[in-house]
């Protein structure tokens, strides 16, 4: 606030400013009930607030996301995540059977590795394979 502003609200009692409409309440009525469920199921799959944020929203033209689940997804989506754990873990232990290789240079021990590895690659080729299938399935579904 500038010295100006200061004086004139002590000298007049008040500020210059400017009024403006206070409307805060909308009553619509939607006598079809075709458009009443309508506007209820945006309500639900916009993810708004409250039905005020929802119908703001919408007059102002604002964009807001509409979120669906696909529940036939959901049990693919648990299985890929299980499969996709597994050959993390499998991951992980092949990368230490390598480590290993490089320490040790015993022919037993290598040879014993190289056994590791190769069963770990198989458990991998059966769970890309698994993965495959399950994709697959899916697909068909749809």
């Amino acid at each position: 606030m500038t010295k100006l502003e200061i004086a004139n609200e002590k000298r007049y009692g008040h500020r210059n400013t400017v009024e403006v409409p206070h409307w805060d309440r909308w009553d619509t009525r939607m006598p079809d009930v075709k458009d009443q469920l309508r506007a209820i199921d945006l309500y639900n799959k916009s993810g708004a607030v409250s039905k005020s944020d929802f119908v703001r929203a919408r007059i102002f033209g604002e964009s807001f996301k509409v979120i669906t689940v696909d529940k036939s997804a959901v049990e693919y989506y648990r299985k890929l995540s299980e499969l996709t754990a597994q050959v993390r873990r499998i991951g992980t232990n092949y990368n230490q059977v390598v480590r290993l290789m490089h320490l040790y240079t015993a022919e037993k021990s290598v040879k014993a590795l190289l056994q590791e590895l190769i069963l770990l690659s198989k458990e991998l080729t059966v769970l890309q394979e698994q993965t495959v299938s399950l994709t697959v399935d899916y697909r068909k579904k749809k």
